[in-house]
């Protein structure tokens, strides 16, 4: 028995020795540095803060953002800061420079690049900051007006969805918390206290906008919807000029399906039978009857502002699952006229001419059907770019939609300043020329 016990000291001993005397160290796996900080957080969480700041940060920032400062100056520094505090990755930094751009902001790559790091020993943090600076505001611009809310209407609803093309909700979502949070930062650092109502406003287009440019995608990417086509189809409109019987114009490495006229008919029966008041629907099978139904086109006018959308009631879906399970349930889509500020202007007689200027214009209602998975991304407000077909029975139809704004949508010249140039000074230039010559003669 002594003996076992021996053996069983002498063992105890063995495994009680350090691992690093009996097996190799293993090297920690070090992640790479592309992958370094990925969890970190990145200043745009949903419900990120500003941290606590010192006593001697708070005095540093009433001295950068007091009023007696120019406001170019004091935006400056807040934009150094911002950058500093966000780790602003590729995608949301492209967004956020073109939307300081659009604003009169410029930027650039940053005065410090290709130096030498050890130029960084000689500099104190302020001048470091400035250093890395890749924003920048002239001088010529402090005459300009300065409305953070116009910008922000301007860029989101004009700028951004057509030059982007978001494709996603994600990619909305990016650039409108992107801009958010740097309002938000000028609010809780009191950089412009002359603006703080006008930031606000700011903020709140920016809500609007998150709501509204992925509904307007959406109907953009799949409208104009079956009725419309039906519609086209039967009565005129793009649909009908390129219409042939059983699909026989289709192009077999296109897989779009044309619909038949008799499925147009059904869509269309179907749809004023629902949706479709008893006046509108005794209407048109009186005239469909009687082969009098027209279709005109509405010159003169670009689209049509959304002003109230009718939804199906549970006894109308029932009677579409019952009688018509293939169809897609219609409801009911209420406009104005629009006219879109972007387009060419119109040709108008001088009196016409005199009357828009002052906003007397033309102005008709709309009564449409469209289907409920589309009327779902229609909200009033909304600007459709399409062009409409009125029929003379008493409702309107649109085509392929061109365009989709937001109620709020506001078109600003900002985007033609982008990336202008300053001409040279060419007499300058001359007279430097003349002062080179005579010194090399």
């Amino acid at each position: 028995m002594e003996g076992q016990a021996d053996i069983a000291e002498e063992i105890l001993e063995e495994t009680a020795a350090p691992r690093s005397q009996n097996l190799p160290r293993k090297k920690k796996n070090r992640r790479p540095k592309s992958k370094r900080g990925k969890n970190k957080p990145t200043g745009f969480e949903e419900y990120y803060v500003d941290a606590p700041i010192t006593v001697e940060e708070h005095q540093l920032e009433r001295e950068l953002y007091h009023v007696s400062r120019p406001i170019i100056h004091r935006v400056e520094d807040a934009l150094l800061r911002f950058h500093r505090n966000r780790r602003i990755e590729t995608d949301r930094l492209e967004v956020f420079h073109k939307y300081l751009t659009y604003g009169g902001v410029d930027v650039g790559p940053n005065m410090f690049a290709g130096s030498d790091n050890r130029d960084l020993k000689e500099m104190d943090s302020e001048q470091i900051l400035r250093a890395r600076a890749r924003t920048a505001i002239s001088q010529e611009s402090s005459h300009l007006a300065i409305d953070f809310d116009a910008v922000v209407k301007g860029f989101l609803t004009s700028y951004f969805p057509f030059y982007f093309n978001p494709e996603n909700e994600a990619m909305i979502n990016l650039a409108t918390v992107t801009i958010r949070s740097f309002l938000s930062y000028l609010l809780y650092h009191d950089v412009c206290p002359e603006h703080k109502e006008n930031i606000h406003e700011a903020r709140k287009s920016c809500d609007i906008a998150t709501k509204e440019l992925w509904k307007n995608q959406q109907l953009t990417a799949n409208g104009p919807g079956d009725f419309n086509i039906a519609c086209s189809t039967l009565f005129g409109g793009l649909e009908h000029e390129v219409y042939a019987e059983n699909n026989e114009w289709k192009n077999p490495e296109d897989d779009k399906i044309q619909m038949t006229k008799d499925i147009a008919e059904k869509v269309i029966r179907f749809g004023l039978a629902v949706a479709g008041s008893d006046e509108i629907a005794s209407s048109f099978h009186q005239m469909d009857s009687q082969g009098s139904l027209e279709a005109t086109i509405l010159e003169d006018l670009d689209g049509f502002e959304v002003t109230g959308v009718r939804l199906l009631s549970e006894r109308d879906h029932e009677f579409y699952l019952t009688n018509a399970p293939d169809l897609n349930p219609v409801g009911r889509l209420y406009g104005r006229t629009y006219y879109d500020p972007d387009m060419s202007k119109r040709d108008l007689s001088p009196d016409e001419q005199e009357q828009w200027a002052v906003g007397d214009r033309p102005v008709q209602e709309f009564t449409f059907f469209l289907e409920e998975s589309l009327l779902k991304h229609c909200y009033p407000g909304m600007k459709i770019i399409a062009p409409i077909w009125e029929l003379s029975c008493g409702f309107h139809y649109f085509e392929d939609i061109t365009r989709a704004y937001c109620s709020i949508y506001m078109s600003l010249p900002n985007d033609l300043m982008i990336g202008w140039k300053k001409p040279r000074d060419l007499a300058a230039k001359g007279k430097n020329q003349e002062a080179w010559d005579e010194e090399a003669e």
